[in-house]
């Protein structure tokens, strides 16, 4: 399809996701989201991750992973499916660019997953087709887990996802295992109380974690670094209210940015510094976003109406689609408005080993 025609239909998604309270219900002053992703077959999409194409940013998608429906989707940035594909439960769900397996670069896709056993589920990115192909094997084990992310070292490169669960934060080393596949063993665990959504700081090494009742963790990332670090964001303290679920992390050069939280209690999400000792920003909405579970975001410039960056959400409203919203509409809605910079190229921010340099 051509690319006017694509993003033509991008329009129309724009028309009906911002067509008013009737469609997307939502607090008074929230910012409008531009498209949302919803296929047929879609119950409940509570994650996501956004995958930047490597030479055309138009090709970027929104990975999707759905436990109820026990699937994952791939659409575009027109909300179109790409694909959608079985997978046991599948709960949060991320990605890192360029891991090398079997003497290649391959994007990985993982997310912790609870049927037929706790575990790992990991996917590669197909670059030529934007389709997902599952590498793990069925061999990456975990203890009973409830959410996660991936962690990339900075110092070593190797590979890390981390589960949260109900008392339990474990993490595991992911690694070639030979024949085109992934395998992983645990090197460390620690315990808080009922957590579900995180996110690392590859550049930083610092991992974030949401325990839902008390807010959000900071931990160091490294297998050696002491757990569980500290409370950086509490809940009661600057309208934050529980379940504290969703986090991630808005990029810009030099360690600057932005830690975003979804605060399911009050259908809004909190803005935090990334960097220093993460001092409260401020507070946007998205219409239609009620009980979040799962957020992404990306500063890159990608296309359409994300050409200056792009956050998505999950929603527990009618449908349960994944509302895609120009970063560029969340920044202005934030007094005073929050920094737009689409410089770091995500690629380039993940590290690699000594070994890859």
């Amino acid at each position: 399809m051509a690319r006017a025609s694509v993003w033509r239909i991008v329009g129309m998604f724009m028309v009906l996701a911002t067509a008013g309270p009737a469609l997307l219900p939502g607090a008074a002053g929230a910012v409008g989201p531009a498209v949302q992703c919803r296929d047929a077959r879609a119950r409940d999409q509570d994650d996501m991750c956004i995958w930047v194409h490597p030479t055309d940013r138009a090709l970027s998608t929104i990975i999707t992973s759905d436990k109820a429906a026990g699937r994952l989707f791939v659409y575009g940035l027109d909300g179109r499916t790409i694909q959608t594909l079985p997978a046991g439960k599948p709960g949060n769900i991320d990605l890192r660019y360029g891991f090398p397996l079997g003497g290649k670069k391959v994007d990985i896709v993982a997310f912790n997953q609870r049927s037929s056993g706790y575990g790992v589920g990991v996917y590669a990115v197909e670059a030529a087709t934007r389709k997902l192909r599952r590498i793990d094997g069925g061999g990456v084990k975990s203890g009973p887990n409830y959410g996660g992310c991936l962690y990339r070292s900075r110092g070593s490169g190797k590979l890390y996802f981390i589960t949260t669960s109900t008392s339990t934060v474990e993490q595991h080393e992911l690694f070639d295992g030979g024949g085109g596949t992934i395998a992983g063993r645990k090197v460390r665990s620690w315990q808080i109380g009922l957590a579900e959504g995180a996110a690392a700081d590859d550049e930083t090494g610092r991992l974030y974690i949401g325990e839902e009742r008390k807010g959000v963790w900071e931990v160091g990332a490294e297998p050696g670094d002491p757990a569980p670090g500290r409370l950086i964001a509490r809940v009661g303290e600057h309208g934050l209210r529980g379940d504290v679920e969703g986090v991630a992390i808005y990029h810009m050069p030099g360690g600057k940015g932005y830690l975003i939280v979804s605060s399911q209690g009050s259908n809004c999400f909190k803005v935090y510094r990334r960097e220093g000792g993460h001092g409260f920003v401020g507070t946007f909405s998205v219409r239609g976003a009620r009980d979040t579970d799962g957020i992404d975001v990306t500063a890159a410039a990608l296309a359409g109406p994300f050409a200056k960056g792009l956050f998505a959400c999950h929603t527990d409203s009618a449908g349960r689609p994944v509302l895609l919203t120009p970063w560029e509409r969340i920044a202005r809605s934030i007094t005073p408005p929050l920094v737009i910079d689409t410089s770091c190229a995500p690629r380039q921010k993940n590290p690699v080993s000594r070994d890859e340099r």
